[in-house]
Order: structure tokens, then sequence, then C-alpha cells
């Protein structure tokens, strides 16, 4: 499968000793590109939106992880791993309910504790060099598999259309939000690759309007039509992402997924939720047991307004995410295929 864009929206150094990631933030305006060399930028860098999308995010913690293991000088096996897990313990609470936060930064832990248990009798300094090569590999197969996945959900999501279908989309499952290609959006390229010309729609979204500035812009840079509204009867498909599927098939997608959900029951339009089996979370047995992010006032009220938009010192309530309940779903399509919510608890994951 082609990639419109020549970069990835996260990426590790070649030397292991940097995280690249595109400053979402500044879309569509500019395409600035951040270095991050510590454990606080990578923290605010996610905290702060400039790279998102649940398995970006993943992503960019294991890079990150790595990365501050690389940087970090010492002759000490103990020191090093004191250092890596503070600064695992440290991202881990930068966002609370995309799982594959948690995921990745927990299968570079196993990495490192795997990898140790092999080198018992090794003399220290050439056991941390071991270590930093393993978990920087680690990382970065974290990211490749991901890309896999991507391409495979792409390809389920797509035998699903039809030449000339409407496609409404919410918030940006997309490039942007991945390793490359996308979730939700990775159907609709391969669409366009095969000639089917798809017409998509895509919602507004909170927080930091992603849909008009993230979503619209990957689809003008890939030459599909995009719209802000959903016209009636124009819809054949809803195809959204998600950054948490519980065991009983519920979701955890961007605030207003829910309502959009309801409304294409109504009209008997089939919603696909996209995601890789890293966002399952089998341990979360509904969407009552998952945390949603409330993110800041500002982001609202103030942020890529030339003046504040709501009367100053208002009360906002801005949750990042909603819960879209099993019943509402078509199918929930991941790289092992396209499950009915209700057989999601059933899925082998690679723990």
């Amino acid at each position: 499968m082609k990639s419109f864009f020549p970069y990835d929206s996260v990426e590790l150094s070649a030397n292991g000793r940097e995280v690249v990631i595109l400053d979402q933030t500044q879309l569509p305006n500019q395409e600035r590109f951040l270095h991050l060399i510590t454990a606080e930028q990578i923290f605010y860098a996610i905290t702060r939106l400039k790279v998102r999308g649940a398995p970006a995010i993943g992503i960019a913690a294991a890079f990150g992880l790595a990365m501050c293991v690389n940087r970090y000088r010492t002759r000490s096996l103990q020191a090093l791993e004191k250092e890596f897990l503070r600064v695992k313990h440290y991202l881990y609470i930068s966002r609370p309910t995309a799982v594959n936060l948690m995921w990745a930064l927990d299968r570079m832990e196993r990495c490192f504790y795997a990898t140790k248990l092999g080198l018992e009798n090794a003399d220290e300094k050439h056991a941390i060099e071991v270590i930093r090569n393993s978990l920087t590999a680690e990382a970065r197969a974290i990211k490749a598999e991901d890309v896999r996945m991507c391409e495979v959900i792409s390809e389920y999501g797509f035998s699903l259309l039809h030449p000339g279908c409407g496609i409404l989309t919410h918030c940006n499952a997309g490039h942007l939000a991945v390793s490359r290609f996308g979730t939700a959006l990775g159907p609709i390229y391969q669409a366009q690759q095969q000639g089917y010309s798809p017409r998509v729609f895509c919602d507004e979204t909170r927080p930091l309007l992603q849909g008009a500035r993230l979503t619209a812009y990957e689809l003008t840079k890939a030459g599909i039509m995009a719209a802000t509204l959903m016209a009636q009867r124009k819809i054949d498909f809803v195809y959204v992402g998600c950054d948490r599927v519980a065991a009983n098939g519920d979701v955890a997608n961007k605030i207003g997924t829910c309502g959009v959900a309801i409304l294409a029951k109504y009209y008997k339009v089939p919603l696909y939720v996209f995601a890789p089996t890293s966002t399952v979370d089998l341990d979360c047995a509904s969407g009552d047991e998952i945390v949603i992010e409330e993110r800041p006032a500002f982001e609202v009220t103030d942020m890529y307004y030339s003046k504040p938009m709501a009367p100053k010192g208002i009360k906002v309530y801005n949750p990042a995410f909603d819960i879209t309940p099993a019943s509402l779903i078509a199918g929930i399509v991941t790289e092992k295929g396209i499950i009915k919510p209700r057989e999601i608890k059933n899925i082998k994951k690679n723990r």
C-alpha cells in the first residue's frame, strides 16, 4: 500500500538518541518537526497532543523510553534499571484513556527484564550496551508491527467499500494517528488508490478541532474530497478509530462518537470501529471501567481563536472521549479480521 506522506508522524533517529515528531498542534498551517531528547519533552508532547492517536502515542512512548536509556550515562546496571523504571512510570501517566500507551511501555519493561536475565554473568558495561540495543530494537519492532497491522486493517476495511461510496469519519484515525497509513482512514486511502473515488465527510471534533485541522488536511493531501457535515442519505458507512476496546466490545473514542453511532443506528448506516489488537483491553470488562480523560478549558475557549470565544471565567466540561456501546457497532476491524463486538473477548493477543 502506498503512503501519501513522505514522512511518519513519529520516528526514532538512526542513533536512537532523539524522538522526532510532527507537531500536530501546528497543522494544517505548518509542518514542524520536533526533536525530543528528554522524558519531560516526551511527556509534554503527549499531554499537549503534539503527538496523538492511540497507536502513535504508544510508539512515541516506546521510542521515548529507549531514547532516555540510550542517553543516560552510567556504568551501573542498577542505576540504569532505576532510571528505566522512573521514565517508564512517568510516561505511563501522561494520558489515561489510550491503552496503547500502557501496552507499549509494559512491553518495553518485559524486554528490559528478559534481556537482563540473559546477562547474569556478563560484565556491567557489556550488559548495559546489550540492554540499550535490545530496547531500541524492541521500540522499532513495535512501530514496524503497527505498520503491518495498519496495512492489514486497511485491506479488511477496503473490502466493505464500493465505488463512489460515502463515508463519514469522526476525529482523526489516519496517518497522523498511527505509525503509517491509518486505521479508519487506511481503507479510504486504499479505495482512492484503487479508483473508487470515495466521498468522505469528516466531523468536527474536540479537542483541538481535529476534524478540520487534521483529517481534512490528510484527505486533501491524498486528493480525496472532504466535508464537515453529514448529508442525509449520502453516507453509506461510518468509519472511526478508537483508543480502547473493552472485553464486551464497548469502545472509547473521541468525544461525539457515541452521538454519531446513535444517528447511524437510527438511519441504518453501519458503523465500523478500526483498531489494532494493541488497542483491545481484555482486562477491562466494559466501557464503564474506562477512565475518560478531561482536557483543560482553554482548548475550547481560547486555543485557535484570535479572541476568547466564551465569557471569561466560564466553567468548561471538556472530556476528550466518550463510550460507544457495543450494541451500536456493526464490527470492529482489526488486523485479525472484522469481528463482531460481542466476540472481541475471544481475540488472541500477543502479550
